[in-house]
């Protein structure tokens, strides 16, 4: 079997519903204990590997928009996309392989991290969804 480090159609379903079944058809349709877990985790990658950019706790930190040079502020995410978390823009953004992307870099780092190998690309989006479910959890209203 020819292995590969792209992004499969499949791979983002799968972790699309990964999100959506962590995050609650009504955003704390799990148990809190189970939630509590998936933000606990995922603050944590987000701080190893998001705040540099976007800052604690989702503030806006030294990220801009490309079009507008506004700062990225990850607290009002679900809000800007219509009061639902877009799973599947995440994942494309976060771990998608487009060449000059400034994420890129960092999500070879979360494969390497993890092993670097094929095998640990479910893990790596793993965490995504792990920072997924963080950033769901900072929102303001």
């Amino acid at each position: 079997m020819k292995e590969s480090r792209g992004v499969t159609r499949l791979s983002f379903r799968l972790i699309s519903l990964a999100i959506t079944l962590a995050t609650g058809l009504g955003g704390r349709a799990l148990a809190d204990p189970i939630d509590d877990a998936l933000s606990n985790a995922g603050k944590m990658w987000y701080d190893k590997y998001c705040t540099p950019c976007h800052g604690p706790g989702g503030a806006p930190g030294e990220a801009v928009y490309r079009a507008t040079k506004q700062p990225v502020d990850l607290r009002t995410y679900v809000q800007r996309h219509g009061g639902k978390f877009p799973a599947q823009d995440w994942l494309a953004v976060i771990a998608g392989n487009r060449p000059g992307s400034v994420h890129t870099p960092v999500w070879e780092k979360i494969k390497d991290d993890q092993g670097g190998r094929v095998q640990s690309d479910a893990a790596a989006r793993g965490v995504v969804g792990s920072i997924a479910r963080y950033i769901i959890s900072i929102q303001t209203k």
